[in-house]
């Protein structure tokens, strides 16, 4: 069994902004992250459900991990940084709620000058939640100075 690094060696993010809480599996281009989804969650709402819009940022944040991951087997750096550029086809099919563990699946689709193109799963068990492709802006180093 492969031991993972903590992700907050591996992303920049910080509570409550870090959602995802340790990986799970990394292959060449699909990676698995663990997600739960605590009472005092940021992105709870009152009725107890998760907001169907964080399970981008969830994919976003478990590809990140992965691709970290991946780097430091390569002896890469992962100096640098990210965002979540854009997405498509989000489809939402059941939500989250307080108390879940999620698993969030993510595989590398595609990279154009410096975007990555990732398809993302959000399941809870075996049922699958919402599904969506994001565009994640990544670079080396320092940020780029548009930014």
């Amino acid at each position: 069994m492969t031991t993972y690094p903590c992700v907050s060696s591996l992303i920049p993010h910080r509570p409550p902004m870090l959602l995802v809480s340790r990986v799970l599996d990394v292959q060449e281009k699909i990676g698995l992250a663990e997600a739960p989804v605590a009472k005092d969650h940021l992105f709870l709402r009152q009725d107890g459900t998760l907001s169907p819009e964080t399970c981008c940022e969830l994919i976003a944040q478990g590809y990140g991990v992965c691709e970290a991951y991946r780097r430091i087997q390569k002896n890469l750096t992962i100096e640098g940084g990210g965002y979540l550029a854009t997405l498509r086809d989000m489809e939402i099919f059941s939500p989250a709620r307080a108390g879940d563990v999620l698993t969030v699946r993510t595989e590398k689709m595609d990279e154009c000058f410096g975007t990555y193109i990732v398809r993302g799963e959000v399941f809870c068990n075996e049922q699958k939640l919402a599904q969506a492709t994001v565009y994640i802006f990544m670079w080396q180093g320092e940020p780029p100075k548009s930014l």
